[in-house]
């Protein structure tokens, strides 16, 4: 039967602005062009290639990623329960599964589905008749890094996965169902060995409509982050399955990781790539880096519209805002992750010193400012208000802040006392929808690679070099150069990845790939207290109940989905489900 492909949807909803659409506007209609037409037509082999563009996935839905970890709650908390309860299984594996009330393309079903387009391009891209040979060794390097992306997404989720590079027919069933996942050693192998190809097919930078595209320095930057997460403890001490990691040794394998993460800095460096800069205020810098769409720092990002439908990626305004501002309070930080921010001279943050007690949002850290709205804190023409009235002796009164639960909206109160300011657009005006820029979901950026060479080069024995990468990037900051050594060192480099790349998908994997769920993620989660005393001084305690979350053993690596297992028995589970 003929196959009809409905490409209305690739060219209005594409992430860029491109000619081609327009001509297609001349040819059939859109719901009327079938697969011999756009393997016959390089114009919509490209509006296809868009459309790999698009079915990429983010992390801004409702529930963030950082809401199953020791980032942020979500005050909804919907989808979150599996993961932080500790009750995830083959039948309920919640967010993290893709998106919980809210679009990432993030799904089993769906990210299979675009490794298997990506597939059919493969097959058969060489039919097409291009004019320009050029022109398809970059779509052909494109469709590559997409297709390792993809990959790395699930098996970072779930380990090794069937590796399918052909598009499969009705006529391919009983090939379907011999099908076997791959060890995790032979995925990393090809996803490595994909990147190099990519980075010889692709430039080091797009501009103008084409800006946005995977480039041969993302492909550099993927390759890194595959080999950190490949030479670390979870994938190479106690593992139980080749399908999640090395059941055999290799002491290279964080030299590797140094050795990609450097390459790729070095190359980005030469071609014009750099830390976001461009601010000496930290705080506003730090705001503008996720702003400033497609800065210098932007390895790779999902690029988003000012549209008002799910391609706009840009409802994290409305969802994460305080309650006062009449937003709805989603996503809200924990004090376990405010407590990570060091003091400005670089000391430790600690509620037993009675100065930090009495003041503590004063001379820490300044991406905290950048990232957390603390009660306090100038925001949107005021200052934040989550603080509860209390008498002279320090007892609640039934009345607050306008970000306090007795403020408006109060079903949208943070519970932890604190909220979302990383990502968000002070422009925005509430229940507006409306965004002046198009947010970008940001997969890749230089600051990372500095991290993971800073803990490749720790891990390989090279401490001299693990500081001087860890301080380029703490130097940006105008935090304090780090001199420890040893244990300290390494707990400064984990700190580090923390604090950056706070809210930004990393904690899930870098608490995971380190062994350390039992420490960071079986524990009770807290938020603040702040009373507003008559004559208007404030304190604040620590301590408040959150949320009880648990963790065990076999979340490491999540369940594969039931529905997956049952119609191939070759399909092996995880260890412990």
């Amino acid at each position: 039967m003929k196959k009809i492909i409905k490409y209305s949807i690739i060219c209005l909803s594409s992430l860029f602005v491109f000619t081609a659409c327009e001509d297609l506007l001349d040819k059939k209609p859109l719901t009327e062009i079938s697969e011999a037409d756009v393997w016959n037509d390089p114009a919509l082999v490209k509006a296809f290639v868009n459309s790999r563009y698009n079915q990429v996935g983010v992390g801004w839905t409702e529930s963030w990623q950082s809401s199953v970890v020791d980032e942020t709650y979500l005050t909804w908390s919907r989808g979150c329960e599996p993961i932080t309860q500790g009750y995830v299984s083959p039948s309920e594996l919640g967010r993290m599964n893709g998106a919980w009330w809210g679009w990432d393309n993030r799904s089993w079903s769906t990210v299979w589905s675009n490794i298997s387009n990506c597939n059919l391009f493969f097959d058969r891209i060489d039919e097409v008749p291009f004019s320009d040979e050029n022109e398809k060794a970059l779509l052909i390097g494109q469709v590559r890094f997409i297709r390792v992306l993809l990959y790395h997404d699930l098996i970072s989720r779930w380990g090794g996965m069937p590796l399918i590079t052909k598009a499969f027919t009705l006529n391919d069933v009983d090939e379907i169902m011999n099908m076997q996942r791959s060890s995790y050693k032979d995925c990393v192998d090809f996803m490595v060995s994909e990147l190099d190809k990519a980075a010889t097919e692709l430039p080091a930078s797009f501009s103008g409509s084409e800006k946005g595209r995977a480039t041969s320095i993302a492909a550099l930057a993927l390759k890194s982050r595959i080999l950190l997460y490949a030479a670390s403890d979870l994938m190479n001490i106690g593992v139980e399955s080749e399908l999640v990691g090395y059941t055999s040794p290799d002491p290279n394998r964080w030299q590797k990781a140094a050795d990609a993460a450097k390459t790729c800095i070095d190359q980005a460096l030469a071609n014009g790539y750099g830390l976001y800069n461009k601010y000496d205020d930290v705080k506003e810098n730090y705001t503008q880096l996720f702003l400033d769409g497609g800065n210098v720092e932007v390895l790779f990002d999902r690029q988003g519209t000012t549209s008002a439908d799910g391609e706009a990626i840009n409802t994290i305004d409305q969802t994460n805002g305080p309650n006062g501002y009449g937003l709805w309070g989603g996503n809200t930080p924990l004090q376990e992750f405010v407590d990570a921010f060091e003091m400005a001279d670089g000391s430790a943050f600690d509620w037993n010193n009675p100065e930090h007690k009495k003041a503590p949002f004063e001379n820490r850290d300044a991406r905290l400012y950048a990232y957390v709205l603390c009660d306090g804190d100038p925001w949107k023409g005021r200052d934040v208000e989550c603080y509860i009235d209390a008498d002279a002796n320090g007892n609640e009164l039934t009345s607050g802040g306008r970000d306090s639960k007795y403020g408006g909206d109060s079903w949208n109160t943070s519970i932890s006392g604190y909220n979302m300011r990383k990502f968000m657009d002070e422009s925005y005006v509430p229940n507006s929808w409306n965004v002046k820029t198009p947010k970008n979901w940001i997969w890749l950026r230089l600051g990372e690679q500095y991290l993971n060479l800073a803990e490749a080069y720790y891990m390989a024995g090279d401490e001299a070099n693990a500081r001087k990468a860890l301080n380029t990037l703490r130097e940006r900051a105008q935090m304090p150069d780090v001199t420890d050594s040893g244990q300290a060192l390494l707990d400064k480099i984990r700190n580090e990845r923390r604090v950056e790349l706070a809210f930004e998908e990393h904690r899930y994997f870098d608490v995971r790939r380190w062994k350390l769920g039992e420490q960071y993620l079986n524990k009770t989660v807290t938020g603040i207290t702040v009373l507003k005393l008559p004559d208007g001084t404030k304190t604040y305690t620590p301590g408040k109940t959150v949320e009880e979350r648990r963790f065990s053993k076999q979340m490491y690596w999540l369940p594969l989905p039931k529905s997956e297992v049952d119609k191939n028995p070759k399909i092996l589970q995880n260890p412990g489900y």
